[in-house]
């Protein structure tokens, strides 16, 4: 337990020190993310060091897998992260078609399910084994949890903080497991917080789309092969970005809107406009603390009743986004209009 422990403080530390140094080399070199009116920043701000939260992980796998904690399909199985950051990075610096983005993203997510598979559903009573077309629907919900992700990180600390409350949440569910899958969530864990640290509001260094893409496939393999807890125990610890992204998303495509197309229609985004950065992440924590996370001891207690406990937590969450004005230029709430 004691070494595992260090690997974890000294990967967090590595990565928090690492963001500093990468923090340098983007401002020598200019390699900003200038606020334009889809911003929530107002001043240009290093960007891109999403590269070091990857970097700083395969580190941290390489070692535990030398040391046999870890078994090689595990190993490999992450190694969709590779494409999706790749293709972040090259993103980042120059926009590319969306196309292209989802043909890499495709690839990399039927990558990761060749290794992982696609659980079993209990839904009540009923064990579903979902076949084949569990594998399609697999890579399907890993490009859009990847996409997920970077739709959400339109705020300091938001992306960074929903990974240590989601990985730190599931090691916790499942008795902090020091091999395995249990390690790798805990070493995205680590890697999150050495960020966050860096990301906190008023951020200093963003981690653009090759941090947020990369973690939202890692946490979708996560769902999928960590079977120590359920799909919709995972799930409802993902509810506040799930219900936000999927019901904006919804949304613009009643009102015949482009989904490729940047917005700045999400109820977060909506919120920090009013309250700011801070006040919202810390908003966002304690939603999470508060409401999610009480609910998703309650899944693992009674796992038969796992997606009736997800529709518990996503309601009142979805009621309250659509007030913020998610899917709408303008909050629905007058006096949230600014």
């Amino acid at each position: 337990m004691l070494p595992t422990l260090l690997l974890l403080i000294a990967l967090m530390v590595a990565t928090w020190l690492c963001c500093h140094l990468y923090r340098k080399v983007a401002l020598h070199f200019h390699f900003f993310d200038h606020p334009n009116e889809r911003s929530a920043h107002t001043e240009p701000t290093p960007t891109g060091a999403g590269i070091v939260i990857v970097i700083v992980f395969y580190l941290g796998l390489t070692i535990a897998w030398q040391q046999q904690l870890i078994a090689a399909n595990m190993f490999m199985a992450t190694f969709g992260g590779l494409p999706v950051a790749a293709i972040g990075l090259i993103d980042d610096r120059k926009k590319l078609h969306w196309s292209l983005r989802a043909v890499t993203h495709l690839c990399a997510a039927a990558w990761c399910i060749y290794y992982v598979g696609f659980p079993s559903l209990t839904i009540l009573a009923t064990t579903l084994d979902t076949g084949t077309a569990g594998l399609v629907f697999g890579v399907i919900a890993l490009v859009w949890l990847l996409n997920l992700y970077n739709f959400m990180d339109g705020m300091d600390g938001i992306a960074a903080s929903e990974t240590v409350f989601v990985c730190g949440a599931a090691a916790f569910l499942s008795g902090f497991e020091i091999d395995g899958w249990g390690l790798i969530n805990m070493l995205l864990m680590a890697v999150s917080l050495g960020f966050l640290i860096i990301n906190w509001p008023k951020a200093k260094l963003f981690m653009g789309d090759i941090g947020s893409g990369f973690l939202g496939l890692t946490i979708g393999v996560l769902i999928l092969a960590y079977n120590e807890i359920s799909v919709w125990t995972w799930m409802i610890l993902l509810s506040y970005f799930v219900t936000d992204a999927c019901l904006t998303i919804l949304l613009r495509l009643v009102h015949r809107e482009k989904i490729t197309e940047s917005h700045t229609q999400h109820a977060y985004q909506h919120l920090t406009r009013v309250i700011g950065d801070a006040k919202n992440l810390y908003l966002v924590i304690l939603i999470n603390m508060l409401w999610i996370f009480p609910i998703a001891i309650l899944s693992v207690r009674f796992p038969e009743y796992g997606v009736l406990l997800l529709l518990l937590s996503s309601l009142p969450l979805l009621l309250a986004e659509f007030v913020c004005g998610a899917g709408q230029d303008q909050p629905r709430l007058k006096r949230l209009r600014v």
